[in-house]
């Protein structure tokens, strides 16, 4: 059920550096951010940021959450379009994704720490962070080319490890929906779309957006995931890190 990464790391001034959450650019789409704003946010967002990450050793994504998030802004945009069939197709199509990704919240749901507590989250979405103010130096330059190279093979753990070993500060960033509530606001934007209400199905399509939250932790505090052992570690500190922030 994890989303294969479809982002690719870049090589910036020697700098371990890739593309930001994918979801992170997304909402500013529908709500008519022009492209040139757009890739403006994505290259600000490339400089705080590493790879993005699937490895289980990590945090565990959800692919059919991410196919439905696609979806959702899909048909949003179709929406705006006058495209109503096209915005139906989407609609339902997100809603098959987002029933499916329900499932998967028994075994890969987690908490949330910024949102409402007592619902169960799906990650969609994940990437490695580094530490706000980190600059390459002959010390630790060493240790950032290993990274790379190990990001390179897909190896985001032990990219990680080699950078925490060098004392460079990590942290993982996820961006996680409500999948059940995620769901509502879909059977609710079908139905409106259905009997000619676009306005108020794009409000509730926005409605599955804002219900996104972005997440993140050391790498000694990640979140149980249901049916996987506890990962967290209440006498390790979690290292400071850029704040995530989404655009939505």
């Amino acid at each position: 059920m994890k989303r294969n990464s479809k982002l690719l790391a870049l090589m910036l001034s020697g700098t371990l550096v890739a593309g930001p959450l994918a979801y992170g650019v997304l909402p500013a789409l529908a709500d008519q951010t022009s492209p040139a704003a757009t890739n403006q946010k994505s290259a600000d967002a490339v400089a705080k940021t590493t790879s993005s990450s699937n490895d289980t050793e990590l945090l565990t994504t959800v692919d059919d959450a991410y196919t439905a998030m696609r979806e959702v802004r899909a048909a949003r945009l179709a929406l705006f379009d006058g495209n109503t069939d096209m915005a139906t197709q989407m609609t339902n199509d997100a809603i098959a994704k987002m029933q499916s990704a329900e499932t998967s919240e028994a075994k890969w749901g987690v908490p949330s720490k910024s949102g409402p507590q007592g619902v169960t989250y799906v990650p969609f979405d994940s990437s490695i962070m580094l530490g706000e103010g980190f600059t390459v130096t002959p010390d630790n330059s060493k240790a950032v080319s290993a990274a790379n190279d190990q990001m390179a093979k897909g190896d985001a753990k032990g990219a990680a490890e080699t950078l925490k070993a060098s004392n460079i500060d990590v942290s993982v960033a996820a961006a996680m929906v409500p999948a059940k509530l995620s769901l509502t606001h879909l059977q609710d934007a079908a139905k409106l779309i259905k009997s000619g209400k676009y306005y108020e199905a794009n409000l509730a399509l926005k409605g599955v957006e804002d219900g996104v939250v972005i997440d993140q932790w050391g790498l000694a505090q990640l979140p149980r995931q249901a049916g996987q052992a506890t990962k967290s570690s209440a006498t390790t500190a979690a290292p400071q890190t850029a704040a995530t922030k989404s655009n939505g």
